[in-house]
């Protein structure tokens, strides 16, 4: 059984008003335990409402969403799809809940029950994931803006979740922290089988993905495996989407008529399709 299983889904804003906005409209999809996928598409195009909606947080106008089984309808076991579908927001300050770091890694827990030994264990494997575990007993208003990202990210793999819901959570990170972040996530999902749904404007962070799912204005236009979507430098464009740098210089060189082959995405299948032109 797929760990989320989304069916004929609909959100509308504004549902009584005149000026009513279609934001989601007729979503299916199902995403397998342990699977990596990237959310892609421009802005407006629903990305963040789909989060929303995948946790819960908001209710559909119509259609369902399952987690794990559970109906996101289903009042009495929100607290259970929550638990599974923990979910990174791209402004850190709204999921700050202490004034002390580490009892902000712990309020998750915390509230789901753990023993205090388990709790004080989670709180540092999640602040060691992250790279923060020398500000445990820091403020994270002293923080950078980057810094207080990672922070949030702990907090919800303090959870200990069976899917993460990465919104544009790596957005206010420099390169290197960017990189480290999706190191720690890929990790994670690899020791811990966690599920992963990236949503990004970073095709180098999609290329990272097992799939990719891209939305416009509320419908699904791609749902395929990453390197098959993000090498199709003519079909994202025409979705106001960018391919991966590899998949953009492949595609220049083909124009020129350069005949590389193969699906490129990476920069070392972009250098062994140069390679074998020798």
């Amino acid at each position: 059984m797929s760990i989320i299983s989304v069916k004929n889904l609909i959100y509308k804003y504004n549902e009584d008003e005149e000026d009513e906005v279609t934001a989601l409209n007729g979503l299916s999809f199902d995403v397998e335990e342990g699977e990596f996928i990237a959310l892609i598409g421009s802005n407006g195009s629903g990305k963040s409402t789909l989060a929303k909606l995948l946790n819960g947080l908001k209710e559909p106008s119509s259609g369902t969403v399952t987690v794990d089984g559970i109906d996101t309808t289903d009042k009495p076991h929100i607290f259970d799809v929550r638990k599974t579908v923990g979910v990174v927001f791209q402004n850190p300050d709204n999921q700050m809940v202490a004034s002390i770091i580490e009892d902000d890694i712990a309020f998750g827990p915390e509230n789901l029950g753990v023993p205090p030994k388990e709790i004080d264990e989670r709180v540092d494997w999640a602040l060691a994931c992250v790279g923060m575990s020398e500000h445990r007993k820091g403020t994270p208003h002293r923080l950078s803006g980057g810094q207080k990202q990672r922070i949030a990210i702990a907090g919800v793999l303090a959870i200990k979740p069976r899917v993460i819901v990465l919104d544009e959570a790596t957005s206010m990170l420099d390169p290197r922290g960017k990189k480290e972040v999706m190191d720690v996530i890929e990790g994670i999902r690899e020791r811990e089988n966690m599920t992963v749904i990236m949503i990004t404007h970073f095709p180098d962070e999609a290329a990272r993905a097992d799939r990719v799912i891209a939305l416009d204005r509320g419908r699904i236009v791609l749902d395929e495996n990453a390197h098959s979507a993000l090498s199709d430098v003519e079909r994202l464009r025409a979705y106001g989407l960018d391919a991966p740098l590899p998949a953009r210089i492949a595609y220049e060189l083909r124009r020129r008529g350069i005949a590389l082959e193969g699906e490129i995405v990476t920069n070392s299948e972009l250098k062994e399709a140069i390679w074998r032109l020798k």
